[in-house]
């Protein structure tokens, strides 16, 4: 940490200019308009916090915090740390400031003793880390008295998935939950606790739904809670004022603004304070305000909005709001540019043709470098551009690839236009240099004899012979006739030496080759080097004649293909999807596209064809026969020639040999003469497609999915990379899926072969290389080239491809009636002027909010990050008390639960590993217990624990204990567990045993595995089921659980030895049913967290009749989603497909409704009790002991 200070002579200068401030032209209090980015920007500023008087502002900017007079003036900064410094907050009196850093690994709380001397903020002593966590916390300020600071984050395990509330002593010792009721944003003020409930982001001000933010207080002298606000739009970031009032952000008018809510008022009561809404040219303003603050005296607030900070003087609203003259150095606003290695984020490598270069695209840009050892690699592309999907012509002159330097993409070609053979002399050169000698000397010797007297006996010249002048002149037509009658018919055509011209390229040529209006990409050059295929926009396929031009749609479609040219340039195999989303593979002779053949024809997904150059194997991966566990990938085979399959096994072993010997011989094709028409080649024949999909045989059987297909051009190498027992890395088989043999190690994506198919090449950790096919040592090509990163562009490419691709994808066919083109210019501006990933992701996510969708997200991108010091668990629950912390509960299956290490309720934890966690036995605890347990996880600690003595006046006992700690994931899967425990004993008993008890944690296999098996071991035997799908976050397994819940009951069996009327009537087989069978009665527990395809279940639930649902309505976030990423890495996501109602009804923002709601309050999380839960079991037995099976309503 650096501190950096003024000096005073300039100090006094800025004090001066601090005092100006600039009255808002953006802002009124009531029905204003904003317009920003018009004046100076300072960057995207965050979190401001107020000192306790209001007149100093301190705020995070490029991942520091920078310290403003409130009135404006030069921003001074405070922090300078790799980190992300974000939120902040000043202690009542000033003397503390509270802040977050991610500079140990998780977002931590850190505190600094500061002094306010005018204008300035002046550090008085050194920063500590005041919170030791894995797990991330929330600043939210001081108590009201300034002995701690209180956060919230998801300290404790749970199955609600909410943080928690808790406070940190300033000065050292244990972090304490607030109340055992879930909320963020917990501030204290004349002992009422005011927080936020909800799960909905406040990036989405337009969401309606249940889990909108709603704030709570809680009276911290009798712990009882009060509801404040009840409305479906977003109330948060509440602010309690010295008289009581609230200062909050609300969402309830689409915007979020600014209101106030009175003491003792109700909703009703609600002021608004501000009205901010964008006009038609804008389009955005960010959704309004964000990140407020309030100084401690209640004078004065401060918030963010767009790319400013204003103040909003709390004495006189009226008076609205003005913004904060914020200037900064612009030798103080970060680096604009930053070098960037390029060597270990390769993410394609083409080898050439000739196997002499490779050609690699790293981080949006090109590079080529030969394939001999310890050679340089040359820039073939050099801009903030994203280059990519490149792939080499076949004959090695072009180099094709994608590129979205146009503002969207277009396909373009690299050509070499200078070697290092270039700089050298030419042989022709020296040669004529010799000549040029010679003749000179030559012309010497003429001269000097010229000089001589001609010999006396010269005869006259007595004319030309005719007869000479025939044979003369006849001999040299007639050789010419013949010369060029015989290179008519054996014209050599010029050597192909593109590979040693790329492997000492130095200068390049780029030229566009389709580019246009429309998305054009993933470019594939027919065999032939003249015809290339291409997806258009979502996934029209096209094929372009390079040579005329000419371009034919093949297949419109809404998702793009994967495609393979067959050898003879005329035939593609390729994948695509129907409506149903599935995926077949199909064969097309690109002169009559209209008669493309489906030849797998299966209801599973089929991708990633692969056809040899004979046109005899067919390779694809499916996961037919996963039934229940879709995409778990297999490979599978198809012999386009029948004749293979009638072949014996030494016939097809000659045939596939033969095969071998033929292709290992192709090379690198002539170079391709544009003006020259192309040679006649024999068209594939392929015979009997229409039953191709009966021929199709399973080769692979490995757990898991097997992907990066590659097939032999002989096609009896069978390539794919898999997870073989544990051993993953790059495996092939026979034809027959015989003879497996591992070719190389370790991750492999991008895999390609050259022509002959001896080498493949491909992509690992990062790097590009090549390994032998039949296996062998794999080389590595090390890319020496760094790039210089410009951040703003950089900034600007990534905005403007996250925005362009989400655009293209998103579900809704108008996006919602967005002008998305002039929201997204307008966030790109913002997103330019971010210097960390933080930042841009934040504005990012701003603009997906626009959307007012779900399943929205980025993550990644890189900057700081440190190792997190893992903290070891006990899987206890403990309280702090004198000398140490009493253990108050253990979890079953825990390292306390333990034979060899059990620790017991009551017994107090006095030292972890010799270090005491009080300073005597009389003392409060002076060091929290995860601090304490910081570093220990996996390792065996030794615990010193006491027992009170049950008897007054005697001495604890004591004893010492050794036990290795958990991770915070372990614990929390063993509270979990115990929560399950505890609903099925409450359900047990609240039903008298008539009732089981199920909850699925996720909807994917692993949870209906476990699904299946609480289906028999809690439920088998009832005559009725809760089934728990609260705090489901989603997955895809609805159709599953539909196929047990929904079964009919056709029939029953009874085996011999059982009277048919003690045999049950819905006893049947279980190895005839795909999974376990309910035809009993059901209820189901929902809640605002449940979310997704455990909405989609819910729905079904309702819809199909089958049960009731009880509870709270659902979140309303249904879409189905992908992901692409970024230049840098960074990850986004994409929904793409929305869900409707049988009635027409978007799922999306339109929750599944219960038939009983019930809310789950603070009140019934502090005390334990669960009323949804037992509101479930009353009406699913009321209903089982009515006639017709329905509860009385």
């Amino acid at each position: 940490m650096r501190w950096h200070l003024l000096t005073i002579p300039l100090l006094a200068v800025l004090a001066t200019e601090g005092l100006a401030s600039t009255p808002s032209s953006h802002m009124s209090a009531i029905g204003a308009k904003v317009s920003l980015l018009a004046h100076g920007s300072s960057g995207f500023m965050q979190y401001p916090s107020l000192s306790p008087s209001g007149d100093l502002t301190v705020f995070s900017q490029g991942g520091d915090l920078w310290v403003v007079p409130t009135g404006g003036g030069h921003a001074e900064r405070f922090t300078s740390h790799e980190a992300n410094e974000l939120r902040s907050a000043f202690s009542p009196d000033g003397r503390w400031l509270a802040f977050e850093s991610n500079r140990d690994g998780a977002t931590s709380i850190y505190l600094v003793p500061v002094e306010q001397r005018g204008n300035r903020l002046v550090p008085t002593g050194a920063i500590k880390r005041l919170v030791v966590s894995d797990r991330s916390q929330t600043l939210s300020g001081f108590s009201d008295d300034g002995e701690a600071v209180l956060f919230s984050s998801r300290r404790d395990p749970a199955i609600f998935r909410e943080s928690g509330m808790y406070r940190a002593p300033i000065n050292g010792g244990p972090v304490e939950a607030l109340t055992k009721a879930k909320g963020e944003a917990p501030r204290i003020r004349n002992n009422t606790l005011t927080f936020s409930r909800g799960g909905a982001s406040m990036e989405r001000p337009r969401y309606r739904g249940s889990s909108n933010h709603d704030l709570w207080s809680m009276n911290l002298n009798d712990g009882t809670f009060a509801r404040r606000t009840s409305n479906r739009s977003n109330e948060a970031e509440a602010f309690p004022l010295p008289n009581g009032d609230l200062l909050l952000i609300s969402s309830r008018d689409g915007q979020n603004n600014l209101w106030k809510l009175p003491a003792q008022g109700t909703e009703e009561d609600l002021v608004q304070l501000t009205t901010l809404a964008p006009d038609e040219e804008q389009g955005t303003i960010g959704h309004g305000i964000r990140d407020l603050a309030v100084s401690s005296d209640g004078s004065t607030a401060v918030f963010a909005l767009w790319d400013e900070l204003h103040r909003f003087d709390l004495a006189n609203p009226d008076q609205g709001s003005t913004r904060i003259d914020v200037r900064v150095g612009p030798d103080q606003q970060g680096s604009p540019e930053r070098r960037q290695s390029l060597d270990s984020s390769v993410r394609e490598a083409a080898l050439h043709p000739s196997g002499k270069a490779m050609a690699v695209a790293s981080r949006g840009e090109l590079l080529v470098r030969s394939t001999d050892d310890d050679h340089p690699t040359q820039r073939i592309t050099d801009s903030h551009a994203r280059d990519q999907w490149i792939n080499w012509s076949p004959d090695g002159q072009k180099l094709y690839f994608v590129s979205d330097r146009g503002g969207h993409e277009g396909i373009w070609a690299a050509t070499v236009s200078l070697t290092r053979e270039d700089l050298e002399p030419e042989e022709e050169d020296k040669e004529e240099s010799k000549e040029e000698q010679a003749e000179e000397k030559d012309a010497e010797n003429v001269e000097n004899s010229e000089a001589t007297t001609e010999p006396a006996d010269t005869k006259p010249d007595s004319g030309p012979d005719p007869k000479a002048i025939d044979a003369q002149d006849s001999a040299p037509e007639k050789q010419k006739e013949a010369e060029t009658d015989k290179s008519d018919e054996t014209k050599e055509k010029p050597k192909n030496e593109t590979g040693k011209h790329w492997a000492g390229a130095l200068r390049f040529e780029l030229e566009p080759v389709i580019v246009n209006e429309h998305a054009n990409h993933q470019p594939v050059p027919s065999p032939d080097g003249r015809q290339m295929i291409y997806i258009r926009d979502r996934g029209d396929l096209r094929l372009r004649d390079l040579a005329s031009g000419e371009d034919t749609l093949l297949l419109e479609g809404w998702w793009p293909p994967t495609v393979q040219w067959a050898a003879d340039s005329r035939h593609i195999v390729y994948e695509t999807s129907d409506l149903d989303f599935n995926s077949d593979i199909w064969i097309m002779d690109t002169q009559s596209p209209a008669d493309a053949v489906n030849v797998t024809r299966h209801p599973d997904i089929d991708d990633s064809p692969q056809l040899s150059d004979d046109g005899k194997v067919l390779i694809f991966r499916s996961d037919r026969n996963q039934i229940g566990d879709n995409g778990a990938y297999d490979v599978y085979r198809v012999f386009l020639d029948e004749s293979l399959e009638g072949m014996t096994t030494w016939e097809r072993n000659e045939h596939f040999e033969e095969a071998d010997k033929k292709f290992a011989k192709k090379k690198m094709i002539d170079l391709v003469d544009f003006d020259e028409e192309a040679e006649e080649t024999e068209p594939l024949t392929f015979e009997n497609l229409d039953t191709a999909w009966r021929r199709a045989e399973q080769l692979t059987r490995f757990d898991g999915a097997e992907s990066d297909l590659m097939l032999s051009p002989g096609g009896n190498a069978v390539m794919f990379s898999a997870d073989v027992d544990g051993d993953s890395g790059l495996y092939k088989v026979d034809a027959m899926g015989k003879d497996r043999k591992k070719i190389v190690s370790g991750s492999v994506s991008d895999l390609r072969r050259n022509v002959a198919g001896t080498t493949l090449s491909y992509v690992s950790g990062g790097k590009a290389k090549t390994v032998p096919s039949k296996g062998g040592s794999a080389k590595t090509y090390a890319v020496d080239a760094d790039t210089i990163v410009i951040v703003s562009e950089e900034q600007g490419q990534k905005f403007d491809e996250a925005a362009r691709l989400f655009g293209r994808w998103f579900y809704h066919p108008d996006l919602k009636g967005l002008d998305w083109e002039t929201i997204s210019q307008r966030y790109g501006q913002l997103a330019r002027t971010t210097r960390t990933p933080q930042a841009f992701n934040r504005i990012v996510r701003q603009l997906f909010g626009e959307v007012d969708g779900s399943h929205t997200g980025i993550s990644g991108g890189g900057g700081f990050s440190a190792s997190i010091d893992p903290i070891g668990y006990l899987g206890i629950m403990t309280r702090p008390v004198p000398g140490g912390y009493e253990i108050t509960e253990v979890l079953e299956g825990s390292p306390a639960d333990h034979a060899d290490s059990r620790l017991a309720i009551g017994e107090i934890i006095t030292s972890v590993n010799d270090a005491a966690v009080a300073p005597d036995a009389d003392s409060m605890p002076d060091t929290d217990l995860s601090k304490a347990m910081s570093g220990t996880r996996g390792r065996e600690i030794l615990l010193e624990l006491s027992t009170p003595s049950e008897e007054e006046g005697q001495e604890n006992t004591t004893r010492m204990t050794l036990i290795t700690p958990i991770s915070w994931s372990s614990w929390n899967t063993l509270a979990y567990e115990d929560e399950i425990r505890r609903n099925q004993d409450m359900v047990e008993e609240a039903s008298d045993g008539r009732l089981g008890y199920l909850h699925i944690r996720s909807m994917n296999m692993p949870s209906v595995h476990e699904f299946e098996h609480q289906l028999y071991a809690a439920a088998h035997g009832k005559e009725g089921l809760v089934i728990d799908v609260r705090n489901n976050g989603g997955g895809w397994t609805t159709d599953v659980l539909l196929t047990s819940l929904t079964a009919p009951v056709h029939a029953s069996t009874i085996p011999r030895g059982v009277a048919w009327e003690d045999a049950p009537s819905d006893a049947y087989p279980r190895d005839r049913r795909l999974i376990y069978a309910w035809s009993k009665p059901i209820v189901v527990l929902a809640n605002e967290h449940s979310f997704s395809n455990a909405e989609i279940f819910t729905h079904a639930i309702k819809n199909a009749g089958r049960g009731r649902v009880v509870g709270e309505e659902t979140y309303g976030g249904v879409i189905s989603t992908g992901s692409f990423r970024l230049i840098d890495g960074s990850f986004v996501r994409r929904p793409f497909r929305g869900w409707r109602l049988p009635d027409g009804t978007d799922m999306e923002n339109n929750g599944a409704v219960p038939d009983i709601r019930v809310e789950r309050t603070p009140a019934d999380e502090a005390s334990g009790e669960d009323r949804q839960l037992q509101t479930a079991i009353d009406d699913l037995l009321s209903g089982m002991d009515q006639p017709d099976g329905q509860p009385e309503n």
